[in-house]
């Protein structure tokens, strides 16, 4: 078992290191503010808000300062642009012209020292929280709420959008803030990973999570439900739109649910190109997905998901 986990641990990190190095195509964000709305109980998903955010963390990732602080500027009135030095990593704060409303935009690996931390696969307490956390993400989400902290504002509303990496930490830093009184209306959490074990997912299942995957991203299989403790197994935390080509999507709930992806993630190093996936990882291809659904939205049911993409006919 732990020649296993060695294994799998490196085959994560590779995979999230992999897709920080392939590079992206450039474009502009859409100015549309649409309103907030979580999914209700007929399905129906904001994927204008998704798409809009996913635009926002694309420039984030790839474009130079001078550039990112031009093109958030027409959203965002004040916003701050913040690198952390201890984690190497990066995340925007600003509050939307007009709306009593604060939104975090929080970047994936992008480097040696991120891999570095999604490689703490271990488990450890997180006294404040009272649960277990991925040890790595749950330092660098520590990082990032001790800096955010003192410049939120309580009468806002709060809005946290991650992909991978910072999917993770979205998803700890809202239990962390949601602690504290502030008003948490929704965490996108794009390309995640899981963060914590059944207990924890139990503890904090009412916060207003909704995980975004991408059809064919390997990144939500990690870490594997069996690394390192099968009797005690990281999970998702929330409901999932996983995207499909043009219109169609599936919503995950408790009649799918984290099982969808139990244990896919050995046999997906076993038969697929790993290059060829982490394509799918990249925020490029989410928002390609995410493109045809701002025109038409259709769910389909899960076990029909593979008749909507063109790559696996």
């Amino acid at each position: 078992m732990k020649a296993r986990i060695r294994v799998g641990a490196c085959a994560a990190g590779a995979l999230l290191l992999l897709g920080s190095c392939v590079s992206a195509p450039t474009g502009a964000p859409n100015a549309a503010q649409p309103a907030l709305q979580a999914p209700d109980g007929t399905g129906t998903v904001d994927f204008a808000t998704i798409e809009r955010l996913s635009e926002e963390y694309r420039v984030m990732r790839y474009k130079s300062q001078p550039d990112i602080r031009a093109e958030l500027a027409r959203y965002y009135d004040p916003f701050v642009l913040v690198d952390l030095p201890s984690t190497r990593n990066r995340y925007v704060l600003g509050t939307v012209r007009g709306e009593h409303r604060q939104e975090i935009l929080i970047r994936g690996t992008a480097n040696g020292r991120n891999v570095l931390y999604d490689l703490q696969f271990a488990r450890r307490y997180d006294q404040r929280l009272g649960i277990d956390l991925h040890t790595g993400f749950d330092a660098m989400a520590l990082a990032l709420y001790a800096d955010i902290r003192p410049r939120l504002d309580k009468s806002d509303d709060l809005v946290i959008f991650g992909h991978s990496l910072g999917a993770a930490e979205a998803v700890i830093l809202s239990m962390l803030l949601s602690q504290d009184g502030f008003r948490i209306v929704m965490v996108y959490a794009s390309g995640g990973p899981r963060v914590t074990d059944r207990a924890g997912e139990a503890k904090y299942d009412t916060l207003p999570i909704l995980r975004i995957i991408n059809q064919g991203d390997p990144v939500p299989l990690l870490p594997p439900k069996d690394t390192p403790n099968p009797e005690d197994p990281y999970v998702h935390i929330g409901p999932a739109v996983l995207l499909l080509d043009g219109p169609a999507y599936c919503l995950l709930r408790d009649d799918v649910g984290d099982d969808a992806f139990a244990s896919t993630f050995w046999k997906f190093l076993g038969d697929r190109s790993v290059r060829h996936d982490v394509q799918e990882h990249l925020i490029p291809a989410y928002i390609d997905r995410l493109k045809p659904k701002l025109t038409e939205a259709i769910q389909v049911p899960f076990a029909d998901r593979l008749k909507y993409v063109a790559a696996a006919k």
